[in-house]
C-alpha cells in the first residue's frame, strides 16, 4: 500500500526525471547497422523497420469519453453498525487501471467526524483485484490489510465495489476499516454524481504500414513477432545457429502511461496495448526504497527479435536518451537478417 503522495512522487519522478544516460556500449568493435527512435513522448508509440533501418512513423495516442478509468465525484454515507453518521459530500476519488486485472483506487483528502468530533483527514491510494464485466467492472474485497491513510491508521481495510462501464452509470464503492483502536468498523458507502472518464487507443491503425518493433518510452512491442534476451554482451558471437533452441515470448497484453495531465491530482490515463516484457527489459529500474523511487540502468544484453514470417534481427542497446542526456532514446546496433 502506498500513500497517495508518495505515488504522486514516484510518478514525477518515473515520468518526468528519471531520464538517465548510460553509454554503456557492450557492442565494441561492432561494424554493423545502428539505429535511434526517439522514444520520449508518453502520448505516442513510435515504428521501426529492420529491412531500411528507420523509423517508418510515430502515431498519437489520443482519447475518447468512455470506459471507467477516470475522475469520479460522490458523496459518501458514514456508516456505523449500520446507523448513518452523516454525509461526506462532493469526495473526489480516482480509479487507475494499472494492469489487465487490477486498478489503482485513490482517495482526495477527506475529513472523517464522530459525533460532531473529527478523527482526522485521510487519503490513500490503493490497489484493488477487479473482475470486468461488459456492462460494470467489480472491485473485488480481498484480506484486510492495515494502511496509513493522512494522520489516521486504518485497521482491517477492505474495499468493494461495482463501477459502470457506460458513460452515465455510477461507481458505487463500499470502503470498511477500523480506525486506529476504535472496536467497531466504520463503513463509508460511496456513490458517484459526476465522472470524468477517458478510453485511450491510437490515432490510426499499426496495420496500414509495415514495422517491426515499436517504442513508447522503455516499453516495446512486435509486430506479431517474439523476442529473447541471450545471456551475452558480445553481439559479435551471436548468429542463427547459436539462437537455435532459445524460448522467444510473444508480446502479452499490457498498459502503459499516455496521459499525465491530471498527474497532480492521482490520476494518470493507461492505454490497454500489448508489450514485449522480454524486450521491456533493455532498460533496468531497481527500486531503491527512498526518493527517488528507481534507478534506471542500461541493459548490454543482446536481444534477437523473430519477426512473424520467422526472419531475425539480433539487437543490443547502446544507449537510452539524446545527446542532451533529457530525452528517452533507443540507440542500439543490430544486424537484420541474422545469419
Amino acid at each position: 500500500m502506498k500513500k497517495l503522495n508518495w505515488i504522486l512522487g514516484s510518478l514525477m519522478l518515473c515520468g518526468v526525471f528519471f531520464a538517465a544516460c548510460s553509454k554503456d556500449d557492450g557492442g565494441d568493435g561492432w561494424k554493423g547497422p545502428s539505429a535511434s527512435v526517439d522514444c520520449d513522448a508518453y502520448d505516442a508509440w513510435t515504428y521501426f523497420r529492420f529491412e531500411n533501418g528507420k523509423t517508418v512513423k510515430t502515431v498519437k495516442v489520443t482519447s475518447t469519453t468512455g470506459g471507467v478509468p477516470g475522475m469520479y465525484t460522490g458523496d459518501f454515507d458514514v456508516k456505523v453498525m449500520g446507523s448513518s453518521y452523516g454525509t461526506i459530500a462532493n469526495a473526489g476519488i480516482n480509479i487507475t487501471e494499472v494492469s489487465d486485472d487490477k486498478v489503482l483506487v485513490t482517495l482526495d483528502s477527506v475529513e472523517l467526524n464522530m459525533n460532531g468530533k473529527s478523527m482526522g483527514k485521510c487519503a490513500f491510494s490503493v490497489e484493488s483485484k477487479v473482475e470486468k464485466g461488459e456492462t460494470e467492472w467489480t472491485l473485488l474485497a480481498g484480506d484486510p490489510v492495515t494502511i496509513e491513510c493522512g494522520n489516521l491508521t486504518l485497521n482491517e481495510f477492505t474495499l468493494s465495489g461495482t463501477i459502470g462501464v457506460s458513460p452515465d452509470s455510477e461507481a458505487n464503492i463500499n470502503i470498511s476499516f477500523k480506525p486506529g483502536s476504535m472496536p467497531m468498523p466504520i463503513m463509508l458507502v460511496y456513490t458517484s454524481k459526476t465522472r470524468i472518464n477517458k478510453i485511450y487507443g491510437l490515432a490510426e491503425s499499426e496495420e496500414g504500414f509495415d514495422w517491426d518493433i515499436a517504442f513508447h518510452r522503455y516499453e516495446i512491442k512486435t509486430n506479431g513477432g517474439s523476442a529473447v534476451m541471450l545471456n551475452t554482451v558480445d553481439i559479435n558471437s551471436v548468429s542463427a545457429t547459436t539462437v537455435a533452441g532459445e524460448t522467444f515470448v510473444e508480446d502479452g497484453e499490457g498498459s502503459v502511461m499516455v496521459d499525465m495531465t491530471n498527474m497532480m491530482q492521482g490520476f494518470v490515463g493507461y492505454q490497454a496495448t500489448n508489450v514485449n516484457e522480454v524486450l521491456g527489459k533493455w532498460v533496468t529500474a531497481t527500486p531503491t526504497g527512498t526518493m527517488p523511487p528507481y534507478t534506471y540502468k542500461l541493459n548490454s544484453n543482446v536481444f534477437v527479435v523473430k519477426m512473424k514470417d520467422g526472419k531475425m534481427a539480433k539487437v543490443q542497446f547502446t544507449d537510452m536518451s539524446d545527446a542532451t542526456g533529457k530525452k528517452e532514446m533507443a540507440s542500439f546496433n543490430y544486424e537484420y537478417p541474422l545469419q
